[in-house]
């Protein structure tokens, strides 16, 4: 089942892409620093990558709890965070609720706009 996890997970960070075109943005009033990037296949790309970078914990975690709560699985399995690189001893819930929502906030307030710029505007 974790397959199919992380491709529902991949499946929503393209959901998040194509939607993220309709969303209340005008090319005007998006930031002016990404004027300066050229828009090409690279810039799109990158910008793709790194949202769904951080998109996927989150998300991973949402799916995980979903299956769960269908009944599709026994027990919730969400991605295991460690605190750090030599640290067997994984993040606590408290850290891991301001991890998703800090990794959300830098995704609709910087990472969108900036897709939106480079994709449809540029």
């Amino acid at each position: 089942m974790k397959a199919g996890k992380h491709l529902a997970m991949l499946a929503v960070c393209a959901a998040v892409l194509w939607a993220s075109r309709f969303g209340p943005y005008a090319c005007g009033r998006l930031p002016g620093f990404a004027s300066e990037i050229n828009a090409s296949w690279l810039a799109d790309a990158s910008f793709a990558l790194f949202l769904i970078l951080l998109l996927y914990l989150p998300v991973y975690d949402f799916m995980s709890l979903l299956t769960y709560r269908f009944g599709w699985e026994t027990e919730f399995d969400p991605l295991v965070v460690y605190e750090g690189e030599q640290s067997t001893q994984p993040i606590s819930q408290k850290v891991r609720r301001l991890l998703y929502v800090l990794d959300i906030a830098i995704v609709v307030f910087v990472l969108l706009p900036l897709w939106t710029k480079v994709t449809y505007c540029g």
